[in-house]
């Protein structure tokens, strides 16, 4: 099945539970200000070329490329903690910059630890932090941006879950470890 088709399907069974960010102002004004640090990139690296071109000024455009290499990171944030609805097919992936993505069970490939987040254990040895990455096929191009920057490689596609990003994250993570191939 196509990255096309995929985004087509929509889920057929009910919802089983909804994690949204626990703090939804702090995910609002995060969408705000990625949107605008994409489009002042954007912006940017137009300029630059356009710049480059016009004054014939070839250093500007290679500067563009380096723009546009560093302004990776902000695509990055904008798919990395996505909304995720459970639901008795799949999950439901709601960025806060793309459009939203299905991912029936059986695309998702494996978890792995998350290892762009600080993993906190408090003095009682209680996990106070903590994260997965969730490897799944026909993910959008920008997944595979957390994928290759979490070292997990730069071909797959992932998108991650964690403690301070998602409501009821034991029952996600546990969702998920469930229903994942094996």
């Amino acid at each position: 099945m196509t990255d096309i088709d995929r985004r087509m399907i929509r889920p057929t069974a009910g919802v089983v539970s909804d994690h949204t960010h626990p703090v939804p102002l702090l995910r609002w004004l995060t969408a705000i200000l990625l949107a605008l640090g994409i489009a002042g990139a954007g912006f940017g690296v137009v300029g630059l070329v356009v710049m480059g071109i016009w004054h014939g000024l070839p250093l500007l455009p290679v500067m563009a490329m380096f723009l546009v290499i560093l302004s990776l990171p902000l695509v990055q944030l904008a798919v990395m903690h996505p909304r995720v609805t459970v639901y008795e097919d799949g999950l439901w992936l709601n960025p806060v910059l793309w459009r939203s993505s299905w991912i029936p069970w059986d695309a998702i490939g494996s978890v792995e630890k998350h290892t762009l987040i600080r993993h906190v254990v408090n003095k009682r040895g209680k996990l106070e932090r903590d994260g997965r990455l969730i490897v799944a096929e026909g993910l959008p191009w920008p997944y595979q941006i957390v994928s290759g920057m979490a070292g997990l490689g730069w071909r797959a596609r992932a998108f991650g879950i964690a403690t301070n990003a998602h409501t009821d994250y034991p029952a996600l993570l546990n969702a998920i470890q469930h229903h994942k191939r094996h």
